[in-house]
């Protein structure tokens, strides 16, 4: 009795830490945040303004204030009707190759 109370402990443990993927907005684009100086941001070969509001979030989902941005890497991000960046996702390496094999298709598809 232990032993299956021990062995479905540990399953759940597990399974909490499994990280899930997120849904990111359909009208998000990916790409490659190359370097940063509040408020630019170079995104592939873009440079690019981030808006008063901009909410900026790690690989595991939290807040990074955006003045104290001190990563690059691939993101998800979206623009607003003013041509302002104003969502930023960091991706984690299952989110990267999902949106490269994402991007493939709709190269693929034009």
């Amino acid at each position: 009795m232990q032993c299956i109370l021990v062995v479905m402990l540990v399953g759940v443990i597990g399974y909490g830490n499994t990280q899930l993927m997120r849904n990111f907005p359909m009208e998000s684009k990916f790409g490659q945040l190359k370097s940063h100086a509040y408020p630019q941001i170079k995104i592939d070969k873009e440079t690019m303004v981030m808006g008063a509001g901009v909410q900026v979030r790690d690989a595991n989902n939290l807040f990074i204030i955006p003045t104290m941005l001190n990563q690059t890497g691939y993101i998800r991000y979206q623009i607003d009707s003013m041509g302002l960046v104003y969502r930023i996702w960091f991706l984690t390496p299952e989110e990267i190759k999902s949106a490269k094999e994402e991007e493939k298709v709709r190269k693929q598809s034009k």
